[in-house]
């Protein structure tokens, strides 16, 4: 091939080329950093196998701790809402109010 019959196509051709060239070059690279790394993590022992274990069963016992205390307040606060709304609706129940009342405040007080 000569200068002379280079064409814009040819260029775009050679182009297209080198840059798939290169695009393979950093896939294959990308994939050998990544074996490398997955080896070397493979390669470390876990460290404190137990001790991590042990932590997360402490973490989980005091999420669901959390969440029971949570749900239970939740409850408080419906059968709170409920006397309220029954009080609107009669005019005169007080007594739900009161029972409500002190449920809330012996919630707080255990808390």
């Amino acid at each position: 091939m000569q200068i002379q019959t280079l064409t814009f196509e040819h260029v775009m051709y050679t182009a297209a080329c080198i840059l798939l060239i290169i695009d393979i070059y950093i896939k294959v690279m990308s994939a050998k950093k990544t074996h490398r790394e997955e080896e070397r993590r493979r390669e470390q022992p876990v460290n404190n196998l137990e001790e991590k274990v042990n932590d997360h069963d402490e973490r989980l016992d005091r999420d669901h701790k959390r969440l029971n205390d949570l749900e239970e307040a939740n409850r408080i606060q419906m059968r709170a809402l409920m006397a309220m709304l029954h009080h609107e609706i009669d005019g005169n129940s007080t007594d739900g109010l009161k029972k409500s009342y002190d449920e809330i405040q012996q919630y707080l007080i255990e808390k």
